[in-house]
């Protein structure tokens, strides 16, 4: 004999009874779904190297943005003048200090100073693979101390290394206190930078 709806249960609790109310089937079915949709996710996101994560879209969306800019600088070359060029451009060198933060950070600091770090301070006048600008490039390109400074050119573009040269160049001389030990050789300073000329 099928029980009338709404059927009173025998469970009571100070004097309060409750109605055999079972939920619903599509209840049942909606809850099930999101379990069997967890463990989907899971898999296809913890075990899927291609899976699309926050860090692949923002790379993805900085190489567009890269592109975009270098589409209208063009080609640059790894020479004094470019190089001082840039440091004069606030908006390449922003471009650039995220790229140092991301790569570089990790061994020379985020100021370049290497406090408490493996990697040379670049805040001083005193380096032990560079003795002109370019030769920053060169090392960013190459690597150097057998290794110890690793080649970032399967990793960062010409024209980002050359924005990373400028950059690197452009922390020399804030000494920033507490940086890492000298090391290395004082060398000539950079070329003088030039002023635009912004008259009419």
């Amino acid at each position: 004999m099928a029980r009338p709806k709404d059927h009173l249960s025998d469970h009571e609790y100070d004097g309060i009874r409750e109605y055999d109310n079972p939920t619903p089937g599509w209840w049942h079915a909606i809850f099930l779904a999101t379990v069997v949709f967890s463990v989907l996710y899971f898999i296809y996101f913890e075990f899927n190297a291609t899976a699309p994560t926050p860090h692949t879209r923002l790379a993805r969306m900085q190489l567009e943005e890269n592109r975009r800019i270098f589409g209208e600088i063009g080609d640059l070359e790894p020479d004094e003048q470019t190089m001082l060029m840039l440091m004069d451009n606030d908006v390449l060198m922003s471009v650039a200090a995220g790229s140092f933060r991301s790569a570089c950070a990790q061994c020379h600091g985020a100021n370049g100073a290497a406090i408490g770090l493996s990697g040379a301070n670049l805040t001083d006048n005193h380096y032990k693979n560079v003795r002109t600008m370019p030769d920053l490039y060169n090392v960013i390109t190459n690597g150097a101390a057998n290794g110890a400074m690793p080649s970032w050119q399967a990793a960062f573009s010409r024209n980002e290394r050359v924005l990373l040269a400028a950059y690197s160049a452009s922390l020399r001389g804030a000494n920033v206190p507490g940086g890492r030990a000298p090391e290395g050789e004082t060398i000539p300073p950079w070329p003088a930078r030039s002023t635009p000329d912004k008259s009419p």
